[in-house]
């Protein structure tokens, strides 16, 4: 029994040695805003973009296989403009915070390693703020009336990246992102309603980030075993 409790703590040991925790901060930039149905509602649409930040914590075990856990403050929303005419102009800014929580595999043991994040996350609401500059007109002539509905507490979806990490000694690392919202069918619509015949409203996101984190278990590598060699003639005159 006592060799089965020392030969499990070792193992753990082992496993934990050769694990990765990782804690910091990050910050993004993103292109923002609504997929509406019928897609007519979505012609004027023009990008958003809209800061990100928060805290990140980053669990790999020794296959470089984890999870990563997110809480950020975000703003997302949509932004709409007249093509012909500059001075027209609707904004709709829904500020969150956001909680991902993702698979996290990265590639490689080196300094410079590639990663893929993909999983799902949940934001609850905080602001919303509605700018227009001579739009009334066009919310008025508008039957779907999309303008004046209220948007859901919360929303949730799935977020997928792919990344480079890169380790700064054994205690830091910086990595960056490139991230998309990938849009389930039939799923989670900002709306509270679906008035006046609008089918889906789901909120789309292409963005970027960087960050820094402190390997608070910082993960070893596999050192490469010298061999002794004998020398030439140390075994001349040896008796076998």
């Amino acid at each position: 029994m006592k060799r089965f409790l020392i030969s499990i703590l070792a193992m753990c040991v082992a496993a934990t040695a050769a694990a990765q925790l990782s804690v910091g901060l990050r910050a993004g930039y993103g292109a923002f805003g609504a997929n509406f149905e019928p897609p007519a509602l979505t012609g004027n649409q023009v990008a958003l973009y809209e800061p990100n930040f928060g805290v990140v914590g980053i669990f790999n075990d020794k296959s470089n296989a984890g999870i990563q856990v997110e809480v950020n403050y975000a703003v997302k929303g949509w932004r709409e403009k007249d093509k012909d005419a500059d001075d027209v102009e609707y904004k709709r800014e829904l500020s969150y915070i956001e909680v991902p929580v993702m698979t996290h595999f990265e590639i490689g043991r080196s300094w410079f390693r590639i990663y893929g994040v993909l999983g799902p996350y949940i934001a609850f609401k905080q602001e919303e703020k509605t700018t227009t500059r001579n739009f009334d007109t066009y919310i008025a002539n508008n039957p779907y009336d999309l303008y004046n509905q209220k948007v859901r507490k919360i929303d949730f979806g799935n977020k997928a990246g792919l990344g480079f990490r890169v380790n700064i000694g054994q205690r830091f690392s910086a990595f960056a992102d490139v991230r998309y919202d990938l849009q389930i069918a039939g799923g989670q619509n900002i709306f509270k309603k679906q008035p006046n015949g609008i089918q889906a409203s789901r909120l789309t996101e292409l963005g970027g980030s960087v960050g820094l984190v402190f390997n608070i278990l910082p993960q070893r590598t596999d050192e490469v075993k010298e061999y002794y060699v004998p020398k030439e003639g140390m075994n001349e005159g040896a008796d076998y």
